[in-house]
């Protein structure tokens, strides 16, 4: 296990060479120009506004040539008819409404995904933050160690110190090996996890450096959540079902029916004087009707569709708003925990914790005291240090989360 765990750290140092350090602004730049999602977001808004161009479509013209004995015996009589059924102008303005409003949706439904990005990369980025603050924390406690084995190797050579002793000190700096070991395994986890939400073909990384508070930029009260744009997106369904349940309805509207006819009638009587119609003498009029809905059924079934289609999408956004409205209370009172936790840390546990590694490594110099208890003091001010990037992180990720919740970018 600690071979494997050995080979992730020296991985882990070997990429280090080649990688490209980011700041959060550059991997979320980044992350929303290379996303394949919000490019497929944004060719699916390019294609509801062609659909929304079609809303005005007539359908095809018919354009027919008779030719035979439809006058009379004579065999080259020709006709030729053109006709265009055009839907009821009530029918246009439906569907102009409902090809705005699926292109709202599509703008609705990028700006949802690049608020899920967005969310998802800062999320990525203080983890990292915190795992490589961590790894130089758990790297200080691991050299502390190693210098104890030093000393307790050479006491043990004096015969100043016991067999137990020695051991005691040297499993303790494996332990804290290992933990290091794995420290840079996380290190490198969270290193892939960066460059893969921003596309990148390159390792990337942060700086290292002590994490830094992300301050609070939304209000704490539930309006807030109400901008989340997932759920504009699902109120934006709501619209959509409407205008479709709308559509269907106006379905009922009759066609009207134009048509424009040429012909010939040879040899019909052309005017009173009696003379005869040649092929070159042509005649002409025009229809005008209407195509009316003999059977409603199948159309009023569709009528009925979109109207549960629309309690469904009203369903739904109701349940998503409840939803939302758990989370972002849960959230705030998270941030509320972890704020309250980072303050007691900085308040006066951190300058504890400091003094105790100084005070203890002077004591242990002087011969006040000895290896365990330099070891547990030690321990002691590490693990404080720990459970405060901890708490740092979970605070950062309250934040974060609100920040998502609130659909600030």
């Amino acid at each position: 296990m600690r071979s494997i765990l050995f080979l992730i750290a020296l991985l882990a140092g070997f990429v280090g060479h080649t990688q490209t350090q980011v700041t959060l602004e550059e991997a979320l730049a980044q992350a929303l120009k290379n996303s394949k999602n919000i490019q497929a977001a944004s060719l699916n808004i390019d294609y509801q506004q062609q659909v929304k161009r079609s809303s005005t479509d007539i359908g095809k013209t018919s354009v027919m040539y008779m030719r035979g004995q439809y006058n009379s015996y004579v065999k080259n009589d020709n006709n030729i008819t053109i006709t265009q059924s055009i839907p009821f102008p009530t029918v246009f303005t439906f569907q102009h409404a409902l090809g705005k409003s699926l292109v709202r949706g599509g703008e609705l439904q990028k700006a949802a995904t690049e608020n899920e990005l967005a969310f998802q990369v800062k999320q990525a980025f203080y983890e990292l933050q915190y795992r490589k603050a961590r790894e130089v924390l758990l790297a200080q406690q691991d050299s502390i160690f190693g210098n104890l084995v030093k000393a307790a190797e050479a006491r043990y050579r004096t015969g100043e110190t016991r067999l137990l002793e020695k051991t005691s000190v040297e499993t303790q700096h494996s332990e804290a090996a290992n933990a290091l070991a794995q420290a840079r395994g996380d290190v490198a986890i969270y290193q892939r996890l960066l460059s893969t939400l921003m596309n990148s073909p390159t390792l990337v990384d942060i700086a290292s450096q002590d994490p830094d508070e992300r301050s609070l930029s939304v209000a704490l009260d539930t309006t807030s959540a109400s901008h989340n744009p997932r759920l504009a997106y699902l109120r934006q369904q709501v619209v959509i079902a409407e205008a479709e349940r709308k559509v269907a309805g106006a379905k009922f509207l009759p066609d009207i029916n134009l048509g424009y006819f040429n012909q010939t009638l040879i040899g019909t009587a052309r005017d009173e004087t009696g003379s005869l119609a040649s092929s070159s003498d042509r005649f002409q009029g025009f229809q005008v009707g209407v195509s009316l809905p003999l059977w409603f059924g199948p159309q009023a079934a569709k009528v009925r569709a979109s109207a549960i289609n629309r309690e469904r999408a009203q369903a739904t956004y109701e349940y998503d708003q409840t939803i939302m409205q758990g989370q972002w209370q849960q959230a705030v009172q998270e941030y509320i925990k972890d704020k309250s936790s980072v303050d007691h840390y900085k308040g006066s546990a951190l300058k504890n914790a400091e003094l105790l590694l100084k005070q203890s490594a002077l004591a242990f110099r002087s011969g006040e005291i000895d290896y365990t208890e330099l070891w547990l003091t030690t321990r002691n001010a590490i693990e404080i240090r720990e459970n405060y990037l901890s708490s740092l992180n979970n605070l950062n990720q309250s934040v974060i989360t609100l920040e998502f919740l609130a659909g600030v970018n």
